[in-house]
Protein backbone atom coordinates (compact mmCIF):
# COMPACT_ATOMS: atom_id res chain seq x y z
CA UNK A 1 0.00 0.00 0.00
CA UNK A 2 1.16 3.50 -0.83
CA UNK A 3 2.67 5.43 2.10
CA UNK A 4 0.96 8.56 3.41
CA UNK A 5 3.90 10.85 2.65
CA UNK A 6 4.10 9.58 -0.91
CA UNK A 7 0.35 10.05 -1.24
CA UNK A 8 0.61 13.66 -0.07
CA UNK A 9 3.31 14.32 -2.65
CA UNK A 10 1.08 12.91 -5.39
CA UNK A 11 -1.73 15.30 -4.49
CA UNK A 12 0.58 18.30 -4.12
CA UNK A 13 2.19 17.63 -7.51
CA UNK A 14 -1.00 16.86 -9.44
CA UNK A 15 -1.30 19.97 -11.62
CA UNK A 16 -4.49 18.74 -13.27
CA UNK A 17 -6.24 18.35 -9.93
CA UNK A 18 -5.05 21.74 -8.72
CA UNK A 19 -6.25 23.50 -11.89
CA UNK A 20 -9.69 21.90 -11.71
CA UNK A 21 -9.98 22.75 -8.01
CA UNK A 22 -8.93 26.36 -8.53
CA UNK A 23 -11.31 26.87 -11.47
CA UNK A 24 -14.26 25.30 -9.64
CA UNK A 25 -13.71 27.35 -6.48
CA UNK A 26 -13.26 30.59 -8.49
CA UNK A 27 -16.54 30.14 -10.38
CA UNK A 28 -18.37 29.20 -7.17
CA UNK A 29 -17.04 32.23 -5.27
CA UNK A 30 -18.15 34.58 -8.06
CA UNK A 31 -21.62 33.01 -8.11
CA UNK A 32 -21.94 33.19 -4.33
CA UNK A 33 -20.86 36.84 -4.37
CA UNK A 34 -23.44 37.68 -7.04
CA UNK A 35 -26.23 36.01 -5.10
CA UNK A 36 -25.34 37.38 -1.67
CA UNK A 37 -24.69 40.98 -2.72
CA UNK A 38 -27.47 41.11 -5.32
CA UNK A 39 -25.02 42.44 -7.90
CA UNK A 40 -25.48 41.76 -11.60
CA UNK A 41 -22.87 40.89 -14.14
CA UNK A 42 -23.32 43.43 -16.91
CA UNK A 43 -20.41 42.57 -19.19
CA UNK A 44 -17.76 39.94 -19.62
CA UNK A 45 -14.72 40.29 -21.78
CA UNK A 46 -14.01 37.22 -23.93
CA UNK A 47 -10.88 38.81 -25.44
CA UNK A 48 -12.66 38.97 -28.82
CA UNK A 49 -15.91 40.72 -27.93
CA UNK A 50 -17.95 41.75 -24.90
CA UNK A 51 -21.19 40.12 -23.77
CA UNK A 52 -23.90 41.96 -21.86
CA UNK A 53 -26.33 39.91 -19.77
CA UNK A 54 -29.84 41.34 -19.50
CA UNK A 55 -31.65 38.34 -17.96
CA UNK A 56 -30.43 37.47 -14.47
CA UNK A 57 -32.21 34.10 -14.49
CA UNK A 58 -30.43 33.01 -17.64
CA UNK A 59 -27.09 33.98 -16.14
CA UNK A 60 -27.88 31.96 -13.01
CA UNK A 61 -28.69 28.87 -15.09
CA UNK A 62 -25.42 29.30 -16.94
CA UNK A 63 -23.52 29.43 -13.66
CA UNK A 64 -25.35 26.39 -12.28
CA UNK A 65 -24.58 24.35 -15.39
CA UNK A 66 -20.93 25.43 -15.28
CA UNK A 67 -20.60 24.59 -11.57
CA UNK A 68 -22.14 21.14 -12.06
CA UNK A 69 -19.85 20.42 -15.00
CA UNK A 70 -16.73 21.61 -13.18
CA UNK A 71 -17.70 19.59 -10.09
CA UNK A 72 -17.96 16.42 -12.18
CA UNK A 73 -14.65 17.20 -13.85
CA UNK A 74 -13.02 17.77 -10.48
CA UNK A 75 -14.45 14.50 -9.16
CA UNK A 76 -12.96 12.69 -12.14
CA UNK A 77 -9.50 13.91 -11.12
CA UNK A 78 -10.03 13.45 -7.37
CA UNK A 79 -11.67 10.02 -7.42
CA UNK A 80 -8.46 7.99 -7.21
CA UNK A 81 -7.37 10.04 -4.19
CA UNK A 82 -10.70 9.47 -2.49
CA UNK A 83 -10.18 5.72 -2.93
CA UNK A 84 -6.66 5.87 -1.51
CA UNK A 85 -7.80 7.87 1.51
CA UNK A 86 -10.55 5.31 2.04
CA UNK A 87 -7.93 2.54 2.01
CA UNK A 88 -5.83 4.42 4.58
CA UNK A 89 -8.48 4.74 7.25
CA UNK A 90 -10.09 1.33 6.63
CA UNK A 91 -6.72 -0.37 6.99
CA UNK A 92 -6.35 1.33 10.37
CA UNK A 93 -9.86 0.18 11.25
CA UNK A 94 -9.05 -3.46 10.50
CA UNK A 95 -5.75 -3.15 12.36
CA UNK A 96 -7.59 -2.31 15.58
CA UNK A 97 -7.42 -5.44 17.73
CA UNK A 98 -10.90 -4.67 19.06
CA UNK A 99 -12.24 -4.97 15.52
CA UNK A 100 -10.11 -7.81 14.14
CA UNK A 101 -7.00 -9.59 15.33
CA UNK A 102 -5.36 -12.66 13.81
CA UNK A 103 -3.56 -15.23 15.95
CA UNK A 104 -0.93 -16.85 13.67
CA UNK A 105 -0.29 -19.70 16.10
CA UNK A 106 -3.88 -20.90 16.16
CA UNK A 107 -4.85 -19.57 12.71
CA UNK A 108 -7.87 -17.99 14.31
CA UNK A 109 -9.39 -14.54 14.75
CA UNK A 110 -10.52 -12.52 17.72
CA UNK A 111 -12.29 -9.20 17.89
CA UNK A 112 -15.65 -7.87 16.84
CA UNK A 113 -15.51 -9.19 13.28
CA UNK A 114 -14.31 -12.69 14.15
CA UNK A 115 -17.81 -14.27 14.26
CA UNK A 116 -18.44 -13.08 10.68
CA UNK A 117 -15.43 -14.98 9.31
CA UNK A 118 -16.44 -18.55 8.58
CA UNK A 119 -13.37 -19.62 6.56
CA UNK A 120 -10.25 -21.23 8.01
CA UNK A 121 -7.19 -19.03 7.66
CA UNK A 122 -4.99 -22.07 7.02
CA UNK A 123 -6.97 -22.83 3.88
CA UNK A 124 -7.51 -19.21 2.91
CA UNK A 125 -4.32 -17.28 3.76
CA UNK A 126 -5.69 -14.15 2.06
CA UNK A 127 -8.18 -13.68 4.87
CA UNK A 128 -5.29 -12.86 7.20
CA UNK A 129 -5.09 -9.42 5.58
CA UNK A 130 -8.60 -8.55 4.39
CA UNK A 131 -9.86 -5.27 2.96
CA UNK A 132 -12.93 -3.30 3.97
CA UNK A 133 -15.51 -2.48 1.32
CA UNK A 134 -18.61 -0.29 1.34
CA UNK A 135 -21.13 -1.70 -1.16
CA UNK A 136 -24.14 0.50 -0.39
CA UNK A 137 -26.10 2.23 2.34
CA UNK A 138 -25.31 0.28 5.53
CA UNK A 139 -23.87 -2.52 3.40
CA UNK A 140 -20.35 -3.70 4.19
CA UNK A 141 -18.07 -6.49 2.97
CA UNK A 142 -14.73 -7.96 3.86
CA UNK A 143 -12.75 -8.89 0.76
CA UNK A 144 -9.61 -10.98 0.42
CA UNK A 145 -7.49 -12.65 -2.26
CA UNK A 146 -8.34 -16.27 -2.87
CA UNK A 147 -7.35 -19.06 -5.23
CA UNK A 148 -9.27 -21.88 -6.84
CA UNK A 149 -8.90 -24.46 -9.59
CA UNK A 150 -10.94 -24.43 -12.79
CA UNK A 151 -12.37 -27.43 -14.64
CA UNK A 152 -9.05 -27.93 -16.44
CA UNK A 153 -7.04 -28.09 -13.23
CA UNK A 154 -5.51 -24.63 -13.72
CA UNK A 155 -5.18 -22.29 -10.76
CA UNK A 156 -6.91 -18.94 -10.96
CA UNK A 157 -7.09 -16.05 -8.52
CA UNK A 158 -10.12 -13.99 -7.55
CA UNK A 159 -11.41 -11.66 -4.85
CA UNK A 160 -13.62 -13.39 -2.31
CA UNK A 161 -16.32 -11.52 -0.36
CA UNK A 162 -17.71 -11.91 3.13
CA UNK A 163 -21.01 -10.06 3.27
CA UNK A 164 -21.33 -8.44 6.67
CA UNK A 165 -25.05 -7.86 6.19
CA UNK A 166 -25.81 -11.56 6.52
CA UNK A 167 -26.54 -12.30 10.16
CA UNK A 168 -26.73 -15.42 12.28
CA UNK A 169 -26.59 -16.33 15.96
CA UNK A 170 -22.93 -15.31 16.26
CA UNK A 171 -22.71 -12.39 13.85
CA UNK A 172 -25.70 -10.26 14.85
CA UNK A 173 -27.18 -6.92 13.85
CA UNK A 174 -26.07 -5.54 17.19
CA UNK A 175 -22.44 -6.38 16.41
CA UNK A 176 -22.86 -4.91 12.94
CA UNK A 177 -24.04 -1.64 14.50
CA UNK A 178 -20.97 -1.69 16.76
CA UNK A 179 -18.85 -2.06 13.62
CA UNK A 180 -20.53 1.00 12.10
CA UNK A 181 -19.69 2.98 15.25
CA UNK A 182 -16.02 2.00 14.92
CA UNK A 183 -16.18 2.93 11.25
CA UNK A 184 -17.70 6.35 11.94
CA UNK A 185 -15.04 7.07 14.56
CA UNK A 186 -12.13 6.18 12.26
CA UNK A 187 -13.66 8.04 9.34
CA UNK A 188 -14.25 11.17 11.44
CA UNK A 189 -10.70 11.11 12.82
CA UNK A 190 -9.30 10.65 9.32
CA UNK A 191 -11.31 13.62 8.09
CA UNK A 192 -10.30 16.10 10.78
CA UNK A 193 -6.69 14.96 11.23
CA UNK A 194 -5.72 14.58 7.59
CA UNK A 195 -5.27 17.78 5.59
CA UNK A 196 -5.72 15.74 2.40
CA UNK A 197 -9.36 15.10 3.25
CA UNK A 198 -10.04 18.78 3.80
CA UNK A 199 -8.20 19.72 0.60
CA UNK A 200 -10.12 17.18 -1.48
CA UNK A 201 -13.59 17.79 -0.04
CA UNK A 202 -13.48 21.59 0.29
CA UNK A 203 -14.35 22.21 -3.40
CA UNK A 204 -17.48 20.05 -3.02
CA UNK A 205 -18.52 22.14 -0.02
CA UNK A 206 -18.02 25.38 -1.94
CA UNK A 207 -19.91 23.95 -4.90
CA UNK A 208 -22.85 22.98 -2.70
CA UNK A 209 -22.80 26.37 -0.99
CA UNK A 210 -22.85 28.09 -4.38
CA UNK A 211 -25.87 26.10 -5.55
CA UNK A 212 -27.70 26.75 -2.28
CA UNK A 213 -26.98 30.47 -2.53
CA UNK A 214 -29.21 30.56 -5.60
CA UNK A 215 -32.25 29.70 -3.47
CA UNK A 216 -31.34 31.57 -0.29
CA UNK A 217 -30.16 34.85 -1.77
CA UNK A 218 -31.57 38.01 -0.18
CA UNK A 219 -34.60 39.49 -1.90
Amino acid sequence: MIKLQEFRSQIDNDDGLKKKRKLLISVCVVFIALNITGATLEETNTFIFKLKFTKAASLSYLFVGTILYLTLRYFGYAREYHEKLFNFWTSRLLSDYRVLNFNPHEHDFTGLLSPAIKVYAGDEPGIQSPSYKVTGLFKRNLTYDSKSVDEYGVDYFYTANIELNRFDKKWTRRKFLSLLKFEANYQFNAFIKSRENLDLYFPYFVSLLALLSLYFKPS
